[in-house]
Parts: C-alpha cells; sequence; structure tokens
C-alpha cells in the first residue's frame, strides 16, 4: 500500500474515531484536514510565515500622538519602522541584553526588565497600545500579563501562533510527535513555547472576561486576511488580535 494511501486510511479512522466521541465539528474534520494538505502539496505553499508580518497592520492602527508599549520588543524592529512614519511616543521592553543593547544603539528606549515585573509598575492607561508580538506563547503567566496590559493601555494588541493549524494536527496525528513547523519551528526540548493555545482557545478567553475585538487578521499559508470567526482555527497559522480595554472611556 503506498503512503499516500494509508495516511488516508488513517485519517478516515481518526474521524471515526472522534466521530463515537461526539465531536461533530467540521473544525475537526478529518477530510478537511486531507483537502488542506492536497491544495497545499499541489501549490506548493507550505511555507513560514514572513518575520514581523504583523508590523504593517500594528502601523495602520497608529495616529498621530498615540502612545505604544512593545512587550518582548526583540532588537526593535517594530519601534523602528513605526518611528520612521509616525509622530508617537513608544517604550520598549525586552529581557534580552543583546537585544535590548541593539535597541539602544537604535536610539530607541527600552527597560531591560521581564514584562512582568515592568506592567506592574505602570500606572493605569498609560498608553494607547500595549503589543505583545509572538510572546505570549512563551510566558509563565500569560492570563495575568494579558490582563495587566488592559490595565495599562487602552488596546492590547497580540499576535500568536495557532496550535490548531490544520499542519499542526497532521503533523501530531501521523506523525505521534511534537509538530516542528514554520511557526513552531522547535523541538519539544528546546522550545521556549510553555503555553500554545490555538485561535478558538483565545476567543474563549475573549468571551469569558467580555473584551471587544477591535481588529483581527490571520496568516493563512500566503497571505494575511482579515479574521473571520469559526474558519480560521484550523486555517491560520498565525493569527493578530487588537483587544479593547473594558477600561476604556471614549
Amino acid at each position: 500500500m503506498e503512503r499516500r494511501e494509508m495516511n488516508q486510511e488513517i485519517l478516515h479512522a481518526g474521524e471515526e474515531f472522534l466521530r463515537t466521541l461526539g465531536v461533530n465539528s467540521c473544525d475537526c474534520d478529518f477530510s478537511m484536514l486531507r483537502q488542506h494538505l492536497d491544495k497545499a502539496l499541489a501549490e506548493h505553499s507550505i511555507v513560514s510565515p514572513p518575520l514581523h508580518w504583523e508590523d504593517e497592520y500594528i502601523e495602520r492602527l497608529l495616529s498621530s500622538g498615540d502612545t505604544l508599549l512593545d512587550l518582548g520588543c526583540g532588537h526593535g524592529e517594530l519601534l523602528v519602522r513605526l518611528a520612521k512614519h509616525h509622530d508617537f511616543k513608544c517604550q520598549g521592553v525586552e529581557r534580552d541584553m543583546d537585544a535590548a543593547l541593539s535597541c539602544i544603539e537604535r536610539g530607541l528606549p527600552v527597560c531591560l526588565m521581564d514584562l512582568d515585573k515592568v506592567l506592574g509598575n505602570i500606572q493605569d492607561q498609560s498608553f494607547t497600545y500595549a503589543v505583545l508580538e509572538r510572546t505570549l506563547q512563551t510566558l509563565q503567566n500569560p492570563l495575568d500579563t494579558l490582563k495587566e496590559m488592559l490595565r495599562v493601555a487602552n488596546y492590547v494588541v497580540v499576535s500568536f501562533p495557532n496550535f490548531a493549524h490544520w499542519s499542526v494536527r497532521l503533523s501530531f496525528a501521523l506523525g505521534g510527535r511534537m509538530p516542528i513547523t514554520g511557526s513552531l519551528p522547535y523541538h519539544w526540548y528546546d522550545t521556549p513555547n510553555i503555553h500554545l493555545c490555538s485561535v478558538n482557545d483565545f476567543l474563549d478567553w475573549i468571551a469569558t472576561n467580555k473584551l471587544h475585538v477591535c481588529q483581527a487578521w490571520a496568516y493563512l499559508e500566503n497571505e494575511v486576511v482579515e479574521f473571520v470567526e469559526d474558519s480560521h482555527n484550523i486555517t491560520a497559522r498565525e493569527a493578530l488580535f487588537v483587544i479593547e480595554s473594558p477600561f476604556h472611556v471614549r
């Protein structure tokens, strides 16, 4: 039996097993996974998302006079991009010494400290935007950080890899090992990602806390599209959300 036929039989068996457990959502449909795989292979579209693809969309949010807190700012790529075209005040936070020094060399204001410690010293509503770009899944206490971000800023901007993407599901289902993908390029023993979540997990948190999604985007195989609920939990490699703080008074 060819490997492809064997994989299809495994997918079919897995789908039948899910049905016995009462899983009926199309989001868990193995035939849909197979369709995405066939399409990706045909179009040669299994690629890694571009580094910092979110920056363009974050830049669109800003207006003159806005203030921005970049948590886990790295080498300052986002802040440099924004400073070139916008009149605004910013503050970076980074715990890696080399990255923080790179920011200083670029003339960027940066605080060398764990972001959790910094947030506790910031007054309520001190910034227009608080940004957490591809860092949420690396935090020890992600929900505490999100709550603090909602306290110190009018809007919270968060991006993260989607652990429910079809390639992650197939990799785990067929390979039986922790997935290694373009968005999650680490082995289980050296990954900085300790609290992975799916798009639907994140939406559940938003709903539980009665927050409002102002804007959102999903990075698919080779393009960025506006996020559509109930459509992108399986297709988005990464997602970017802009959440309105419940403390924000218009």
